[in-house]
């Protein structure tokens, strides 16, 4: 690399669109609405590329012998 060529800087961060880069999700669950952490960012409050947040989920119901349930098509509404 010559001297004159310029170093590519870091590209910075880019906030969660799910959690709006607070890291965290008001979460209804049990009845009562809590915070917890946002599952598609970690907590973290930055996007994370090719992150699965469904993954531990899936990891834990099938350790668990269950079925996770798979999104459905909607069906065609008929006259």
């Amino acid at each position: 690399m010559s001297a004159d060529e310029e170093t590519p800087e870091a590209a910075e961060p880019v906030p969660c669109t799910v959690c709006r880069g607070t890291g965290t999700l008001i979460s209804n669950l049990g009845g009562s609405p809590s915070e917890v952490p946002c599952a598609w960012c970690e907590g973290t409050g930055t996007f994370l590329a090719d992150h699965d947040a469904q993954a531990e989920r899936r990891a834990a119901a099938e350790a668990a012998g269950e079925t996770p349930r798979q999104p459905t098509a909607p069906e065609a509404e008929t006259d």
